[in-house]
């Protein structure tokens, strides 16, 4: 019965930590800090891998944390890469928002402009939407930077203050008795 508890355990800490290593592996391969594809998958679809959005403009539909929409799948194809796929594999999904954003970043610089226009397009019409979603993604960006700030300085504090040896031996002295 303990085993299996521990196998549960391990399998929910797994499934979490999988989609990390993929923004991750993606964030490296790409050029692109994981912690910005995170920041897109969190606004686009509060990182849920089976996240669909049937109403987007033009009559296309967007698929997966990383709202990767239909007008991107004739391009897709060519790495064997469907709407079913992204709807299964978010590492697939991820590893395809990072591929959308290293090209904007190639057409377009490396700016909050063409962070924006992963959401937008590059249509001068749409510049305030893009500037506003850049925004958007700016700040939940500047937020898991912040976050693994304060986990760095945790792990170095801890680092630093070893457990008191008097606190174990008198732990281990009590449960003798």
């Amino acid at each position: 019965m303990k085993w299996f508890a521990v196998l549960g355990l391990a399998a929910v800490f797994s499934a979490q930590a999988a989609p990390e290593m993929c923004f991750t592996k993606a964030g490296q391969d790409f050029g692109i800090d994981p912690r910005l594809l995170m920041a897109h998958s969190i606004q686009e679809s509060r990182m849920r891998n089976n996240a669909l959005n049937t109403k987007s403009s033009g009559g296309t539909h967007d698929v997966c944390n990383m709202q990767i929409n239909s007008s991107h799948f004739n391009q897709l194809k060519i790495f064997n890469i469907t709407r079913e796929r992204l709807l299964k594999n978010p590492c697939i999904c991820i590893y395809t928002g990072a591929w959308i954003e290293a090209r904007n970043f190639r057409q377009y610089g490396r700016n909050w402009d063409s962070v924006g226009m992963y959401n937008t397009g590059p249509s001068p019409k749409l510049i305030k939407q893009r500037r506003e979603y850049a925004a958007i993604i700016k700040s939940i960006y500047r937020v898991l930077i912040a976050r693994d700030e304060v986990y760095a300085a945790m792990s170095q504090q801890n680092k630093k203050t070893p457990a008191p040896e008097s606190f174990l031996s008198a732990d281990v002295n009590t449960v003798s008795k």
